[in-house]
């Protein structure tokens, strides 16, 4: 009866597991989604903006606003999120923006019949899960909140000093601070919030 009573609560508990894990998969899939096309619609509005602009400070500002944005754009190419880090993806996956290693494991952990126990999957399970999380806590965390603040201010400087735009720099500097740190904390948290909750359970 003991042993009836720990194989259901093993297998309620891999359960949600996988539904944290596919809502983490369809929540960073959108957001990644998202972000690009964010970034992909403003560096045509400020590559627009650049060539129609008269020489001088209203050009390198622009330009330089350009940049940041192509960065942060980049960005995404290297994003925790995606789920690379000591996944062994080749080189060909890294390109491949919106296949996220996730989705292949989530895959196989669904498929009860590859694992040779329930134990061994829910083992297995619970790896997955604690690597997503990981993944979506290095995202918020500061380290990554930082060097997003040292790339903005980097370019800003740059604006200022190199076309004495400090107006221009100053209001991009308010206004990228606010969007990329926002940006940040909207990134997926299901996966952490579900190893948080099996950690305390």
């Amino acid at each position: 009866m003991a042993a009836d009573d720990q194989a259901a609560g093993n297998a309620g508990k891999l359960d949600k597991i996988l539904e944290a894990l596919q809502t983490s998969y369809d929540k960073t899939v959108k957001y990644i989604i998202g972000t690009v096309i964010f970034y992909v619609v403003l560096i045509i509005a400020f590559i627009i903006l650049t060539l129609t602009a008269e020489k001088g400070e209203s050009q390198g500002a622009n330009f330089g606003i350009l940049i940041l944005v192509s960065l942060g754009l980049l960005g995404q190419w290297i994003s925790p999120l995606r789920g690379l880090k000591k996944s062994g993806v080749s080189i060909g996956g890294f390109f491949n923006l919106f296949h996220l290693p996730l989705k292949d494991k989530l895959e196989e952990l669904k498929d009860a019949g590859r694992w040779s126990s329930p134990e061994e999957r829910l083992r297995a399970a619970e790896e997955l899960l604690k690597h997503q999380a990981d993944a979506e806590k290095e995202e918020r965390a500061w380290p990554n909140r930082m060097l997003s603040l040292v790339v903005i201010t980097v370019i800003d400087l740059i604006i200022w000093l190199a076309w004495d735009a400090w107006l221009m720099a100053l209001i991009n500097q308010g206004i990228a601070m606010i969007v990329s740190q926002t940006h940040i904390t909207m990134a997926p948290t299901a996966s952490l919030k579900a190893w948080n909750s099996l950690q305390g359970s």
